[in-house]
């Protein structure tokens, strides 16, 4: 996804992500797509670990989980759990 704004993670705090309902989308995605994690790896420019340890519900580290969106193609906010989100 290289159209894509650049990630920005300074503000990442991973106590403030439901990790389960990302790993939700992140499998919802790639199976409707039909892509292997590999795939999924490439296409988002991470490490296969990442993709791994967040289809597990796991941090997958913070850059790793604002690609991760991008290529989900869902809001990092959505992620965040509820006592976190505003509005």
């Amino acid at each position: 996804m290289t159209d894509a704004a650049p990630i920005v993670t300074d503000a990442f705090d991973p106590s403030h992500v439901d990790f389960d309902v990302f790993a939700m989308f992140l499998e919802a995605r790639r199976v409707h797509r039909r892509k292997s994690a590999r795939k999924v790896a490439k296409e988002a420019e991470v490490e296969l670990d990442a993709v791994l340890r967040a289809a597990r519900g796991r941090n997958p580290g913070s850059y790793e989980f604002f690609a991760l969106c991008n290529w989900i193609g869902e809001e990092p906010a959505l992620f965040l759990k509820k006592e976190f989100r505003h509005g």
